[in-house]
Order: structure tokens, then sequence, then C-alpha cells
């Protein structure tokens, strides 16, 4: 009786096991599908419907837009990183009756035109060069083509959509159709300087509101060709595509390289890390990388731009890098306040080299994570003080987020949630991806999605109209189905950051950089 005891017993545990290996999720070792999504598609969609699992928000009306590259090689040539694919937007449109509808479209540059018709890649200004490289005509050529594949974010000045980049153009687009319009250098305002040997190329991808009006305002790196000559850096109002005003312009040593910057309602803040560009460097080694230098000796400046008066205060903090910046606000007692994930170098760049991005064994090695912090800047004292975030533990990489968003209702005030991406987040590779909800205000608050195999872009809030909370909403990001490998659009919960929605598409969506959401009006 004893011995059968003992056998069912067993029989028991093993029947347990075996449905507790059935439950166990996929294991998160492997990166099935990964590369699929850093390759080339240019499949051309218009307003497709599609279907999400469950019913839509009956509020959410407008369009998600993606901008990203879409086309990585032509003819015999293929870049060398992937930040120099030609853009391509991807969008969803949601008219508020339940319905969906996908698009997808190349964004019809010069560069892009000329190339196709070229069956090569022309030779316009790129990051990493190509592969095979540039002939000796062709480098010559380079230097006089500038790049304008504006594949890094969105924009919408007065209801005229267009894409942009670093660089100081923009292409118009169509938001229902994704048909490109036409290409828009914007009007540089009269310097005060004068511009002989000087080029006035150089921008941000992350044009800031201003507080109260429907202006933005934007930054351009005037580069000097001549030995001795100083760079200039301007802090533009743009008030539309066609309209734009000096706010304030002063003379530097070196342009540094800034993907973006803050503003608060009286300020414009410019984090100037020691990340500077070589014209000699870039000719030489023919790739915008290759003429960028790093100098970790160095201290970080911080540029404060009153913007009704166009003063410009200098300080210096510690030796880091930003590349995007989150919010900004000013406290009762005229302290400014901002938040961002640093790096101790740029070199995060490298990750997109398609020699890392297609090496299994290369891309596990992570070199440096972000870290969120606040920086407190007290004008009058001069004086910059920071603070580390700290991690909540429902979520103990939501301090190493990137690619931060936030409510936009926010924007210029105190708030407490950003929501990010974090590559890394296991410490397996920059395939292991998670979504976080970073809580600055009780890191208790601090949450965080991730699923074996699904790679996930930069997210977007889009505020629920009315909404009590600050994270009253949906969370969007494009993802990718290692496993199915399929593309979906998944909606997160803000709250709790759980899956309330996702729809497959009908096409690879690859991987994108930025995008936001445009409500219907």
């Amino acid at each position: 009786m004893a011995f059968n005891k003992l056998l069912i017993l067993i029989l028991v545990v093993t029947v347990c096991d075996v449905c507790g290996l059935h439950a166990v999720p996929p294991s998160d070792n492997d990166d099935p599908g990964f590369e699929d999504i850093f390759k080339t598609n240019k499949k051309s969609y218009e307003n497709v419907p599609i279907q999400f699992d469950h019913p839509l928000p009956k509020w959410l009306r407008g369009t998600l837009v993606r901008n990203g590259p879409g086309q990585l090689e032509i003819g015999d040539r293929r870049y060398n990183n992937y930040f120099d694919g030609y853009a391509k937007l991807h969008s969803w449109t949601f008219p508020g009756n339940g319905s969906a509808f996908f698009s997808a479209k190349m964004i019809k540059s010069k560069s892009y035109l000329s190339s196709v018709e070229k069956k090569d890649i022309e030779p316009y200004l790129t990051f990493k060069g190509v592969s095979p490289p540039f002939d000796q005509v062709e480098k010559f050529q380079w230097m006089i083509l500038n790049n304008d594949d504006m594949n890094v974010n969105v924009f919408n000045y007065l209801n005229r959509t267009v894409a942009i980049s670093d660089i100081w153009r923009m292409y118009e687009f169509d938001l229902k159709t994704l048909n490109t319009i036409r290409d828009i250098v914007p009007q540089t305002p009269p310097s005060k300087f004068s511009n002989i040997g000087k080029i006035s190329e150089m921008s941000s991808a992350h044009p800031v509101p201003e507080y109260g009006t429907s202006s933005r305002f934007e930054i351009i790196n005037t580069l000097s060709l001549l030995p001795g000559s100083k760079d200039r850096l301007s802090v533009v109002r743009i008030k539309s595509v066609d309209t734009t005003e000096m706010v304030a312009e002063f003379e530097t040593e070196k342009s540094h390289y800034m993907h973006s910057f803050s503003v608060t309602p009286n300020y414009v803040i410019l984090f100037a890390a020691p990340y500077t560009i070589s014209v000699t460097k870039m000719l030489k080694t023919c790739s915008v990388q290759g003429g960028m230098v790093w100098d970790g000796n160095a201290n970080t400046t911080i540029y404060v731009v009153e913007i009704k008066t166009g003063a410009v205060h200098t300080l210096q903090t510690e030796t880091v890098f930003v590349t995007h910046h989150i919010n900004a606000f000013e406290l009762p007692d005229g302290r400014i306040v901002m938040d961002l994930p640093t790096q101790n170098n740029p070199f995060a760049f490298n990750y997109f080299d398609f020699s890392y991005l297609y090496n299994k064994t290369t891309r596990m090695n992570i070199l440096s994570m972000p870290i969120l912090k606040r920086y407190t800047i007290d004008l009058s004292t001069k004086s910059v003080s920071k603070t580390v975030f700290k991690c909540g533990p429902k979520a103990p990489c939501a301090c190493a987020l990137e690619m931060p968003v936030f409510n936009e209702n926010y924007r210029h005030m105190n708030y407490c949630y950003i929501y990010g991406q974090v590559i890394n987040y296991n410490g397996k590779g920059f395939s292991h991806i998670a979504l976080v909800k970073k809580d600055v205000c009780n890191n208790a608050g601090d949450l965080m999605y991730t699923a074996p195999h699904q790679y996930l872009t930069e997210p977007w809030f889009v505020p629920m109209p009315g909404g009590k909370d600050e994270d009253d909403g949906v969370l969007m990001a494009s993802a990718f189905d290692g496993d199915k490998k399929a593309s979906y659009l998944l909606m997160l919960d803000p709250k709790t950051m759980t899956v309330i929605n996702r729809s497959y598409m009908p096409t690879t969506v690859p991987f994108n950089f930025h995008g936001r959401f445009f409500n219907d009006v």
C-alpha cells in the first residue's frame, strides 16, 4: 500500500513538472527574426484596412506616423550604417468609428530618386559611408551634395506635415496618403555675423514647441570653412515652414553635435557635449561620423538662452553625452529643471553599424547603458546640480531608458511619467528590448513591458481627451514578432504597462527611429 501511494505521488509530481514545462514562456536567450527588421522593404500601401484584437477607443482619432530607413542598398552598393537608409514613412490612421488603416511609402527625396534612376547610391552626405566606397570623383561630388534623406522624425507646422533630420531642410508629405509633396529649405534668418566661408546646414531632429504659441524652436549649427574663423550657434523660432525668426546667435570655438534640446516658458537650454564636428576630418573620411571628435576629458557646456532678450548664459557640467532631451520646467524660485538620459560617450551610434547588427555574437556586447539624470540649473549662482534617478522594484531597468516620450500636455510643466525604450534590459544584448514607464515622482510607480522575441521601437503616448490623470491615454509602439516574423502595432495601458490591443501588419515595418500622433482637427 505504501509503495502504491509513493508511485501515485511520483506520477502526480511528474505530471505537474510536465505541465509546468509547457507553461514556461519561450526562452529569451535567442533572437529569432531580429535581423529581419534591419532589411530593405520598399513595399507601398495606402489606407489598407487593418483589424485589432479588441475594439478601439472611440476617442482615438488621428494618425500615428513613424519615420525610419526603408531601403539600405541600391545596385551593388549598400550603406555601412542603418542611419543612412533611405527614408520610409509608416502610418496608422484612426477615424474614431472603430476602424483603422495602414499606409507605408518611401519619401521621394532628391537623393533617393536620383539613386534609383542611376541604379547606384548617389554620393550625397552620409553618416558612415558606403560599400564599395565612393571613388575620387564621387568623393568630390559628396563634398558638394548635402544630405537630404529625412529619415529621423516627423513634425507639423500649421497643418503642414514634414519629415526631418539633423539637417536644416525638410520634406513635406501628405498626412492622408504619405505622398511626398516637396523639398523645403526653411529661410535662415539674417545674421549679425559674416557668412563668408560659412555653411549653415546642421540642425536638430527634435524641434520643441514654444510655450503658449503655435511656434517651434530649432537650432542651426553654422560651420566655418576658413581657418581661424569661429563657428556659430543660432536659436531660431519657426512660425511656419516659410517664416522664421532669430532668437539668439553666438559664436563658438567649435560646433557641437546636438540632436535635441530643452525649452521652458522662458528659456531654451542646449547641452553642448564635447562631441564636435571637424570639417577637415569629415572631408577626409567622406562620412559624418568620421568627422566627429569626442574629447572625454572636456566638460559639457550648457547654454541657457533667454527667449525674450536673446541673452545667453554659459555654464559647465560633467563630461556627459546626451542624445534626447525629455522635458524641462521652471521651479517657483526660478531654477530650471530638466530630465535627460545621459551616456558616458557617444559610441552607442556604432550599434547601428551593419557589422554589429548582423553579428549575433557582437550585438550581445553593449558597452554602456543610459543613465537617467535630473539637472537643476540656478542662473543666480551660475551652478548646476544633478540627481541620478533610482529604479523601482517593478522595473529595475527603467532608469536606463532612451527614446523618451511623455504626455505632451505636460510639456514645460512639472510632471511624473516618462515612457521609453530600453535596449539590453536584461543584459543579453541589443535584441532584448523593453518598454518602460519611469515615475520621476515616486520610483515605486516604475513599470515595464517585455516579451520574448518581441522587438519594440520608441513608444508614443496619446492622451485621452479630458483625462484627469497624467497617464490617462494609450501607449503605442511599432513592434516585430520574431517568432511569427510579422510586424504589428502594439497598444499598452500606460497605467499598468499591459497589452490592451494589437494589430498585425500586411508587411514588415523596419526598425524606425521617431514619430508622433497627429490628432484630427
